[in-house]
C-alpha cells in the first residue's frame, strides 16, 4: 500500500508523461522501446481481461508508471502497460524516478529500495487499487541465475553487484548478464502478463478470465 498521505493529486498525475512524450524524451534505448512496443504479447484473451477490469465499478482507470530509460525492465516492460492503456481507455502517466523522489518515495521496496520499474493502478477519482513491481517470478530467477553465471565466467566475488564494482568490471558484467538473459525476454514478458492480471483479478475479486 502506498503512505497514508499520498503526493498524487489529480493535479500531480496529470503532470506525468504520456508514454510518446516519455520515450520521445529519452536520451537512450529509443530501438529497445519501439522493438517492444511493436511485439508486445497480449493475446485476445489477456486483452478482454483487462477491459472487463477496467469496466468494473471500482476498475482501474489511471496508471502510474515510476521509470529511467536506461532500466532493461523498463524498457522490457513500459510498452506492454502503454499497449494495455491504449486498449482498454486506462490513463498512463510515465513519472521520471530520479526526477520525482517524492512519489517514489511512496512505493519503495521492502520500504527501503528504489526498484523500478512501478506501476500503480488507481480508480478514475485515484483510489489505490495495486501495484506491480519491477518484474515477473521467472525474471527474478532468471536474472539472478544470469547472474552467478556472469560472476563465475569473469571470476568475480560472489558480493558483485552492479552498483559495487568498478565502472570497468561493471561494463563486462553487464554485458554478461545481457547475453544470458536476452533470449528470456519475451518469455519474461508474458509471464509478468499473467502476474499481472492474477494481481488484478484478486484485488477487484473478479475471475482471471478473458
Amino acid at each position: 500500500m502506498p503512505t497514508a498521505t499520498t503526493v498524487v493529486t489529480p493535479a500531480r498525475f496529470a503532470q506525468g508523461l504520456t508514454y510518446a512524450d516519455y520515450v520521445t524524451k529519452a536520451t537512450i534505448n529509443h530501438d529497445k522501446f519501439e522493438k517492444n512496443y511493436q511485439s508486445v504479447p497480449l493475446t485476445e484473451e489477456d486483452l478482454a481481461f483487462f477491459r472487463k477490469a477496467a469496466a468494473h465499478p471500482h476498475g482501474p482507470a489511471k496508471i502510474l508508471a515510476l521509470a529511467e530509460a536506461w532500466c532493461g525492465d523498463v524498457y522490457r516492460e513500459l510498452p506492454t502497460f502503454a499497449r494495455i492503456a491504449e486498449a482498454t481507455g486506462m490513463e498512463l502517466r510515465v513519472f521520471p524516478r530520479d526526477e520525482n523522489p517524492d512519489v517514489m518515495d511512496e512505493f519503495l521496496t521492502n520500504g527501503k529500495a528504489r526498484a523500478i520499474p512501478v506501476f500503480v493502478f488507481y480508480t478514475a477519482d485515484l483510489q489505490y487499487i495495486a501495484r506491480f513491481v519491477e518484474r515477473s517470478a521467472s525474471a527474478h530467477a532468471g536474472l539472478a541465475a544470469a547472474m552467478d553465471e556472469a560472476k563465475v565466467k569473469l571470476n568475480l566475488p560472489s558480493t558483485a553487484t552492479f552498483g559495487n564494482l568498478p565502472d570497468a568490471d561493471r561494463q563486462g558484467f553487464l554485458r554478461e548478464v545481457i547475453a544470458r538473459i536476452q533470449p528470456h525476454s519475451d518469455q519474461w514478458r508474458k509471464d509478468a502478463i499473467q502476474e499481472l492480471r492474477e494481481l488484478l483479478a484478486t484485488a477487484l475479486k473478479i475471475p482471471n478470465a478473458g
